[in-house]
């Protein structure tokens, strides 16, 4: 799941969910509001249209899955659902009973049928810039069995449906707010579900393709029933800044309680020195899931050739990157897989820990008749982030170094302005991305990266045999061979190449706690676990 940010226009509207009354704190929890702050606007409430950070994060908060990740674990769980399993030796059939008498967060029913609607609205719609392909890859058919039972019957042995029932793709909505087969308006807020939270009001500013969310307000929704823990919090005003810059500068005027994940790695650097002195902002690390990698057009142009290709991966370095842009806030990657997923390799460490030299690659491309230099675009988009800005930057320098490359750097500033300007064609050279998993397992660094639907978009899909064979396995560590020989085959035919592996940092005012108990490898961020001490 690539991020997805965007800069705020100046008009406001501000519009109330009309299925959702502000009802005041549920009982028990604390009569506390946190003010979140992000640079990571959501796209719009539809499960069936979003695929962005921005989103998912909304997503796990309002929406209910039939799994779940418990904190600090990677290993799916019943949410919605009070019991889930394969109930065939194949494991092509996966039958989930949902929890008696639930309901979504206006008081409808939320019983089989609704699952089913919300599966198949995805899979039906099957939006192309969309999550569809976490969910139709795998499933032949949803049957709703009475009123609590649903059964999923698959396309093949599948051993990641838990994993994908995790997903914001399999978010489960209330069927009367959404229509079967349309996408609702990016500023529809009426989409209901049966999570922690409701969304009492979203105000806009902009208009247009330029419209985006620049608060929203929650509330807890007194009908939850699920797996989440007690909330520490009544409910939150999430704000949206242009960049990671407005982050940091809502933190230190107090407007926002908590920043997680929007921050600039030179202020994270910064308020941990300052922290260690005793003074400032609190600031907490977590594993971050995310690679970073570079994608290379391996149909067209340039990069269409092998030779090329590997020159770039021999060329780069990663040391420098992350020293010089990220100020080690983020470390080396050598596959396209985090380093702790189950069966993650460091397959790129064939081109060496340290860079190649030119003289040597410009022998190597003489020899493959490659003409210098060799000029190409490297898009990127930078939210603002000013290390990303530095990383692309260092790159050219790095492939510019003796002539070997000519590069014209296109920051397009939010993924959806890149998507729409090279992707949707797609025509590009080369651009960079971050990942991050829809559900911890291997197969969704694997399948949306590297499939045969993948959404890099640069004509390269790995041999279907070893996905389909990875996906065989429940024992995950028995597929270790299969995604050992997948993540080589990507070190040899360089259709990506894995930069740096993300790390999590929040920042929050002194009388914030909780944060810490939800920055795991499953980067959902929890926010009924986030309170303010007692003495505040």
């Amino acid at each position: 799941m690539a991020a997805l940010s965007g800069s705020i226009g100046l008009l406001a509207v501000t519009t109330a969910c009309g299925s959702s009354d502000s009802t005041g704190p549920v009982a028990g929890a604390p009569n506390v509001i946190i003010k979140m702050g992000s640079a990571n606007p959501y796209s719009t409430l539809d499960p069936a249209e979003a695929y962005d950070n921005g989103a998912w994060t909304v997503y796990y908060n309002v929406y209910q899955g039939l799994m779940s990740y418990r904190p600090g674990s990677n290993v799916p769980q019943e949410d919605a659902a009070q019991s889930c399993g394969y109930t065939d030796a194949t494991d092509e059939t996966y039958k989930c009973v949902l929890r008696p008498n639930m309901t979504f967060s206006n008081g409808d029913p939320l019983d089989a049928a609704a699952v089913k609607y919300s599966i198949d609205r995805v899979i039906k719609i099957n939006d192309p810039n969309g999550p569809v392909a976490i969910l139709s890859t795998s499933i032949k058919s949803v049957e709703a069995q009475g009123k609590n039972t649903v059964v999923f019957h698959l396309k093949y042995p599948d051993a990641t449906m838990p994993a994908r029932l995790c997903s914001g793709a399999a978010s489960i909505i209330d069927p009367k707010t959404v229509p079967a087969d349309k996408e609702v308006a990016t500023d529809d807020t009426g989409v209901i579900g049966s999570g922690r939270y409701k969304i009492d009001s979203v105000s806009f500013a902009g208009s247009g393709a330029d419209k985006l969310p620049t608060e929203v307000k929650l509330s807890l929704n007194p009908n939850y029933k699920g797996s989440a823990t007690d909330p520490r919090n009544s409910g939150i005003d999430l704000r949206y800044f242009a960049d990671q810059t407005g982050t940091k500068k809502a933190l230190d005027d107090h407007q926002v309680d908590a920043v997680i994940a929007d921050l600039n790695a030179s202020d994270v650097v910064s308020m941990q020195q300052n922290q260690q002195l005793g003074t400032g902002l609190q600031v907490d690390s977590g594993p971050g899931g995310g690679i970073h990698m570079l994608a290379l057009n391996t149909a067209t142009g340039v990069f269409s050739k092998p030779a090329v290709r590997r020159a770039v991966a021999e060329l780069i370095n990663r040391d420098t990157i992350v020293d010089k842009a990220f100020a080690h806030t983020v470390s080396a990657a050598y596959t396209v897989v985090p380093s702790g997923i189950t069966n993650a390799t460091g397959s790129f460490s064939v081109y060496g820990r340290q860079p190649t030299s030119a003289a040597t690659v410009r022998e190597q491309l003489k020899k493959a008749g490659v003409s210098l230099p060799i000029p190409f675009t490297f898009s990127f988009y930078s939210k603002g982030d000013e290390a990303i800005q530095h990383e692309s930057a260092l790159i050219k320098q790095q492939l510019e170094a003796d002539g070997l490359f000519k590069v014209t750097l296109h920051d397009y500033l939010t993924y959806a302005k890149l998507s729409n300007a090279i992707l949707k064609k797609p025509t590009f050279d080369a651009y960079t991305l971050t990942w991050y998993s829809d559900y911890l397992d291997i197969d969704d660094y694997i399948n949306p990266l590297v499939g045969p639907h993948n959404t890099v978009f640069n004509g390269y899909a790995a041999p279907a045999a070893l996905i389909s064979n990875g996906l065989a396995h429940t024992n995950r560590e028995d597929a270790k061979a299969d995604y050992a020989e997948i993540q080589k085959d990507i070190a040899k035919d360089v259709p990506l190449i894995p930069l740096w592996e993300s790390s999590q940092f929040a920042a929050t005012q002194a009388d914030v706690s909780g944060v810490p108990l939800t920055l795991d490898s499953a980067g959902i961020q929890r926010w009924w676990m986030v309170g303010k001490n007692a003495t505040s």
